[in-house]
């Protein structure tokens, strides 16, 4: 099964070829409000402590409520999808985000607009777990890995566009407008993806929503080993991933370099690699093996690495991309490891994987601050390649379970 299109070889391709375009479309758009609707915030906390009169100190909070309910929700939504189903998961997560988006700016207090935020969070965690079992479902396992990719790019283009459409339109316009262009952003791709993504062929939901039910087949998800050490590897990546763009403005902003932190938030624009990385490193796990890929992404991170410790800006400039770029491809692999893996509740188990990915941006970035206040960039380059070492070694035990031989899914029509 390929995406290509050969009417001779099959009349249907064409119309297959069609499925897979709606797909790719509506995941990349959902994904993108969704990251792009979480992180607009943090460009904002400037003038929102001066709005709402909260220290500098404590004023992100805002966004720590956000990603706390996001993981938190990731437990629990994975499991709606399993029973309710991926599409209307998905498009009931964008509505509410949108419809509590537009209340933020009728909040009168700080305390207020926090819980708001974090409740928009929560709401939103539902989008990624449905998204990518209704890859695993419904995508031939030979484009899966890609089409999985193009929606890991969309994640990507939203944390990046949701912070720098912000930061731009701050200086023109107010921050009340500001939410209702995010919500009405929501919204709007809620009725894109109603009329594009096709409706669900595979999906066989959950009977019943019993906690005691839900307990013991996340129990299961940890006792499959191709499972548990993958979550492993997800803490791992969004981590180091989160501790370089952390500190990065910081390092920066001193000699020998002398760099503007606004200049130095340039180097974002390298999220835009996810529209190359994550996809082909999607085909190449398909064709050489998902642990050997990971492997060798790994290596590279490592690499780029070592080469911000050379005191020559271009050369740093490099090595942050060539580390941004594996990243992409890294977290691609990873959610299609999961679904590919389960045996049961496909929806859970992605939610798994998410949320260990975000509690080790949270914990590692939190971490690596100690860090790189005690030892400097040298120091936390350091710990960052020792971790992944640990990935590598986590991969490589993988490695020798990984079934080489794909077993074709029914196509999208």
């Amino acid at each position: 099964m390929t995406i290509t299109t050969d009417k001779k070889a099959d009349p249907m391709s064409e119309v297959k070829t069609g499925a897979y375009l709606r797909i790719i479309l509506a995941l990349a758009l959902s994904g993108l409000a969704e990251l792009a609707s979480l992180f607009f915030i943090q460009p904002l906390l400037p003038v929102l402590a001066v709005e709402y009169d909260v220290p500098v100190s404590q004023v992100s909070i805002i966004l720590s409520a956000e990603t706390a309910l996001l993981a938190f929700g990731l437990l629990f939504t994975g499991t709606l999808s399993d029973h309710y189903g991926r599409k209307r998961l998905i498009i009931v997560s964008l509505l509410a985000g949108g419809i509590l988006t537009l209340l933020c700016p009728l909040a009168q207090s700080w305390a207020l607009l926090v819980a708001l935020r974090a409740v928009i969070g929560l709401a939103l965690s539902g989008i990624a777990a449905a998204a990518t079992a209704y890859i695993s479902e419904e995508v031939a396992p030979v484009v899966a890995g890609v089409v999985t990719g193009y929606f890991v790019f969309g994640n990507s283009m939203g944390g990046m566009s949701g912070r720098i459409i912000a930061s731009q339109l701050i200086e023109h316009i107010s921050i009340n407008t500001i939410f209702y262009g995010f919500a009405a952003s929501l919204i709007v791709v809620a009725i894109l993806v109603n009329f594009l993504l096709p409706a669900s062929r595979n999906f066989k939901p959950t009977e019943n929503l019993n906690v005691l039910c839900v307990v013991k087949g996340a129990a299961a998800h940890f006792k499959n080993k191709n499972l548990s050490r993958v979550f492993i590897l997800s803490f791992i990546i969004f981590g180091v991933f989160t501790s370089l763009y952390n500190y990065l403005a910081f390092f920066l902003k001193g000699e020998p370099f002398n760099i503007t932190p606004a200049n130095a938030g340039l180097i974002s624009f390298s999220f835009a690699l996810s529209f190359f990385t994550a996809p082909q490193a999607g085909r190449f796990a398909e064709k050489y093996g998902s642990m050997t890929v990971l492997r060798m992404l790994f290596a590279m991170m490592a690499l780029g690495m070592l080469l911000t410790l050379v005191n020559n800006v271009a050369i740093f400039i490099v090595g942050a991309v060539i580390f941004t770029g594996c990243f992409f491809g890294c977290h691609a692999i990873g959610l299609r490891w999961v679904s590919k893996n389960a045996t049961h509740a496909r929806g859970q188990a992605v939610a798994l994987y998410l949320f260990f990915y975000y509690m080790g941006g949270s914990v590692i970035g939190f971490v690596n601050g100690f860090v790189f206040h005690g030892t400097g960039w040298h120091g936390m380059t350091a710990f960052i390649i020792a971790l992944l070492v640990v990935a590598a070694v986590v991969a490589t035990s993988l490695a020798g379970g990984e079934q080489k031989k794909l077993v074709p899914a029914t196509p999208v029509k």
